[in-house]
């Protein structure tokens, strides 16, 4: 094993990450008969019916030779009581979470965002909504549609893994660090650290997304109903920045007033 590779987080370095990762990404086969609706299917009727409460039948514990088969049956598990619209959504992101998927996957799935929208924002929750944006990065049918979709993705991904390894704290997502105890400890990559007293990143990091979402009709409502909520979720980084930018502000105030 090399220096770089006994250095490196990963072992094996990028060409094992890449490996892992193309692992995951063996696509969903079809059984004969199965096929995934034509690109011109009737949504209205999709999202006028509800998937029904699962059943344990025979049909079911047949389907075991069709990967596409388990994973609709996965989803109509999941998403019982939702529309059929919501499932066909859920089925589509699947497939092109794939290498490879029929040719009618991608344009569908962007024409259910530009037809529904309001009604897929109502019927999915929000990790649906993100795995929608992860989705248009690879598969949008625009440029600004590729860079919003990529761009909010690399954002809640890095979200999901700074919360995770945070509970391990003991601190609850909704609770600031103390100002004092701060570490010294130089950031990696010799970036330099956010000023509470001045610092703009936040800012600037949202505020260039919602506007490169405005770009792009299909995308804007899901980019900016999960922006939207990320600025008014009391438990994500950018609240508790807030509030110890807050608290810093008051005490630099009860510092300058005399006693």
């Amino acid at each position: 094993m090399s220096d770089s590779e006994e250095r490196c987080t990963y072992p094996g370095g990028i060409d094992a990450v890449l490996e892992e990762m193309e692992a995951r990404r063996a696509p969903l086969d079809f059984a004969a008969g199965e096929a995934l609706p034509p690109r011109d299917t009737d949504l209205a009727a999709l999202k006028a019916a509800r998937v029904p409460p699962p059943a344990d039948d025979p049909e079911r514990r047949a389907a075991l030779a069709s990967p596409n088969r388990r994973k609709f049956l996965a989803l109509r598990e999941e998403l019982a009581g939702r529309s059929e619209l919501a499932c066909l959504h859920g089925l589509l992101v699947a497939h092109l979470r794939k290498r490879a998927q029929p040719p009618q996957t991608a344009p569908l799935f962007v024409r259910l965002w530009a037809e529904e929208s309001d009604h897929l924002l109502a019927e999915l929750n929000l990790r649906w909504q993100v795995s929608a944006l992860t989705t248009f990065g690879e598969h949008g049918a625009t440029e600004t549609q590729r860079m919003v979709g990529e761009s909010l993705s690399t954002l809640f991904a890095m979200m999901k893994l700074y919360e995770s390894e945070r509970r391990y704290s003991g601190f609850d997502p909704g609770m600031s660090f103390r100002l004092r105890g701060r570490s010294r400890a130089p950031l990696p990559l010799e970036m330099d650290p956010y000023s509470l007293e001045s610092g703009g990143l936040d800012v600037n990091l949202l505020g260039r997304l919602w506007r490169l979402a405005e770009g792009d009709a299909v995308i804007r409502p899901l980019a900016h109903n999960l922006l939207d909520r990320a600025m008014h979720d009391r438990r994500t980084v950018f609240r508790r920045l807030r509030r110890m930018r807050m608290r810093k502000a008051r005490r630099a105030a009860r510092a300058r007033t005399p006693g």
